[in-house]
């Protein structure tokens, strides 16, 4: 997941690159294994421009924004919360009371590297009133 503007813009020169190296690979395609190379490019890249989109979408629209789904949402949520209030690793850190060295690092690894009682913490720190009903899939 994309996490600030300095990300968003690499991943956007990224994109660029990637799809010029597309324009090259499909003109001299031959073969099975080439074949594979561009579609696993073409796969990178429309990772990247969903990425992007969710990025600027946040930024854009702000808590309108944020959907949530299924429990990987829910591991995302502080860092959509951020995106969409326009808030630094510093502003955040602050608003939710927890170091932004230690933010950075959840962020680095999508919140999946936190303990249960340090992101209840930061859930509750967060002026957000959830009202999702649960549904059987």
């Amino acid at each position: 997941m994309i996490t600030s503007k300095r990300q968003l813009e690499t991943t956007k020169k990224k994109i660029a690159s990637l799809k010029e190296s597309l324009a090259e690979m499909k003109k001299s395609a031959r073969g099975l294994l080439a074949n594979s190379a561009v579609i696993q490019t073409e796969a990178l890249t429309q990772e990247l421009e969903s990425e992007a989109l969710e990025y600027e979408t946040l930024y854009a629209e702000g808590l309108d924004a944020i959907d949530i789904q299924n429990p990987e949402d829910i591991m995302l949520l502080p860092i959509k919360y951020r995106i969409a209030k326009h808030l630094t690793k510093e502003a955040f850190a602050k608003e939710v009371d927890v170091s932004v060295r230690m933010i950075a690092r959840y962020e680095a690894a999508e919140y999946t590297n936190i303990n249960g009682g340090t992101f209840k913490k930061i859930l509750r720190n967060l002026p957000l009133k959830l009202n999702r009903t649960l549904k059987e899939a």
